[in-house]
This record gives C-alpha cells, sequence and structure tokens, in this order.
C-alpha cells in the first residue's frame, strides 16, 4: 500500500486548482487568455486535478480520455475548445507526430478508463461545477467514485 498522501486531497477544488497552475507553470499562460479560453482551460484542468494527472503528453491524453469518459462534456463543449487559438497554439508547439505518439501510447490507457469509469457514481459537471468549488477534493472524489490509483 501506498502511503503517499493523494494530490489535493484535503485543499478545495478552488485551492487545488491554484497551486495546479503555480505548480506547473501556467499562471502566466492563463493570465494572457480571453475570459473564455480562461473558462475552458480551468475546466481541463479540474480534470487532471480531480484524477490525479500530471500536465506530461501522456497524462495530457490521459486528462482527454476522461474528459470524455467522466465528464458530462458536450461535442459542442470539445468543439469549441479545440477551436481557441490558445489550443491551437499548443497543437502547432507540441507538433502533431508528439501528439499522435501520445495518442497511440494511451490506447491501453483509453481502455483501461472505460472499463473504470463504468465505477464512477456519475459524471463530473464539466460546465456546472461552481458548487464544488469550496468542497475538498477528496469529498468530490468520493462523491464521483474517482480512483486516482486506477487513473
Amino acid at each position: 500500500m501506498d502511503d503517499r498522501p493523494l494530490p489535493y486531497a484535503s485543499d478545495t477544488l478552488e485551492d487545488a486548482l491554484t497551486a495546479f497552475r503555480r505548480e506547473n507553470g501556467l499562471d502566466a499562460k492563463y493570465a494572457g487568455m480571453s475570459e473564455k479560453a480562461k473558462k475552458l482551460f480551468e475546466q481541463h484542468d479540474i480534470i487532471h486535478v480531480l484524477f490525479g494527472l500530471s500536465t506530461s503528453v501522456r497524462d495530457e491524453a490521459k486528462a482527454d480520455g476522461w474528459t470524455l469518459l467522466g465528464s458530462d462534456v458536450t461535442w459542442v463543449e470539445l468543439r469549441t475548445f479545440s477551436e481557441l487559438p490558445e489550443e491551437k497554439e499548443i497543437v502547432r508547439d507540441l507538433g502533431w507526430v508528439t501528439i499522435t505518439r501520445a495518442v497511440l501510447r494511451a490506447i491501453p490507457d483509453y481502455l483501461g478508463m472505460a472499463w473504470r469509469s463504468r465505477r464512477l457514481t456519475k459524471r463530473w459537471r464539466w460546465s456546472d461545477n461552481a458548487p464544488y468549488r469550496k468542497k475538498s477534493v477528496a469529498e468530490i472524489r468520493r462523491e464521483f467514485g474517482i480512483d486516482i490509483a486506477l487513473s
């Protein structure tokens, strides 16, 4: 059994997001974004926090998988996110070869996520999550059945 504390478990979601941005050097990037982009990137970053994911290329691919399988995101919301200039810049900077490799390497992760997503008690509220901002991450994980050891 691993005795390390779960990432952000005792923090409120709001505090965990702040810490996640700071720890991953995202504050400057957020500062230069439009309000629309900030909101959408924050929704994406919540997935990282709740599912215990880093910002490595593989974990970014896993965050996309958990967004699809573990949240109530709509195709319209995904399309809106993918059309953001800030998202297009990230894709351009990483390059399609790197992204394709990450997705291919994540196929086993996606299969596992598809199976594990059945254990979720409900899907994360992608857009309507304001009521959860003051709850602890541990409390949210319990409520939704998120087990980050399986992420």
